[in-house]
């Protein structure tokens, strides 16, 4: 699996142990890590001119898109490149591990009704389960993707649909899908 890791640059020299034990963590256990390099520093950064800027966007961009996972280490304070990562990955489908350590939880997300968002505390003992059960946890989230051929006239229903309900079809058939399973008897028995 391929996973997008990110976590503060500004609170490395607090927690720049437990960044390099996750982004460990994850490449022992098999999985591609992807990520922009925690070994940079904050001076490097505030160096940047615009142009850099943008291709450090792209960049993140590209990674998160190719990544099947994103976790965040996002300890109270975090930054406010960590929060818009995150809603850039739970935008995009994709399962958000949220890494914090005991004592320091990211509380403006505990009010978040995601089902693909993740929060872990975790502390110095703890840090590689809770991870290695995050990722095991977050991978049974993961989207899988079904396709099927339909005939013109339900293509052009869905499109109606689309239109008129301004929904991607794939949520309106994933809604039909849903109610079915909660109103089965037998399903759900």
């Amino acid at each position: 699996m391929k996973i997008y890791f990110s976590a503060a640059l500004i609170y490395k020299d607090k927690r720049g142990k437990s960044y390099d034990r996750i982004m460990d963590s994850i490449n022992k256990s098999g999985h591609k890590l992807l990520n922009y390099g925690m070994e940079r520093e904050v001076l490097d950064i505030k160096q940047q001119d615009s142009n850099q800027f943008r291709n450090h966007y792209k960049s993140v961009l590209k990674w998160m898109n190719q990544s099947d996972l994103v976790v965040v280490e996002a300890s109270f304070p975090s930054t406010m490149h960590i929060g818009h990562e995150i809603s850039l990955a739970l935008d995009k489908g994709k399962p958000v591990v949220v890494l914090y350590e005991k004592g320091f939880s990211p509380f403006f997300l505990e009010g978040a009704d995601k089902d693909k968002l993740i929060l872990s505390e975790y502390n110095s003992e703890n840090l590689e389960e809770v991870l290695s059960d995050a990722i095991e946890y977050a991978a049974s989230q993961q989207d899988v993707r079904f396709n099927f051929f339909i005939s013109p006239a339900i293509g052009n229903y869905l499109d109606w649909i689309s239109k008129e309900k301004k929904i991607p079809r794939s949520v309106y058939l994933r809604g039909l899908i849903e109610k079915d399973m909660e109103d089965s008897e037998e399903y759900n028995s």
